[in-house]
């Protein structure tokens, strides 16, 4: 028997739910990239490196479509947010780690959320691959 397409699986009351946690997550992501562009962050935004900046307009809009989306229950939106979250920050906090640990509080920060997503992640994944 082939299992449960992705769309079906949203409509599971386990992961709808979950589905939109995430997307509050992600909607708090993108707010702190907002804040980050004013200067909230205790750091004037044109004075930081970047690739920062580049990172924070980039993760604003990834996180604005796909909260958006996981909150309506796309099916695409588990696709997106996976790969969203892969390639725009687990594989560049690690790989390119050094651009963005400038003060030596930031390995710590970006130890921390690369274990929180991972860890959002897996939970997901694990929801979506049971049968219900």
């Amino acid at each position: 028997m082939i299992s449960d397409p992705i769309p079906n699986r949203l409509n599971h009351p386990w992961t709808a739910r979950y589905a939109k946690f995430l997307a509050l997550i992600l909607l708090y992501g993108a707010t702190v990239h907002i804040g980050n562009m004013a200067g909230l962050s205790g750091q004037l935004w044109l004075a930081t490196p970047l690739l920062w900046r580049g990172m924070d307009v980039v993760l604003l809009i990834f996180n604005g479509v796909a909260a958006i989306s996981l909150w309506r229950g796309l099916s695409w939106s588990v696709w997106l947010t996976f790969g969203g979250i892969a390639l725009l920050q687990l594989i560049p906090y690690t790989l390119l780690r050094s651009q963005f640990v400038l003060q030596p509080g930031d390995a710590q920060v970006l130890n921390g959320l690369l274990g929180t997503e991972a860890l959002l992640l897996g939970i997901f994944a694990l929801l979506l691959w049971l049968k219900k």
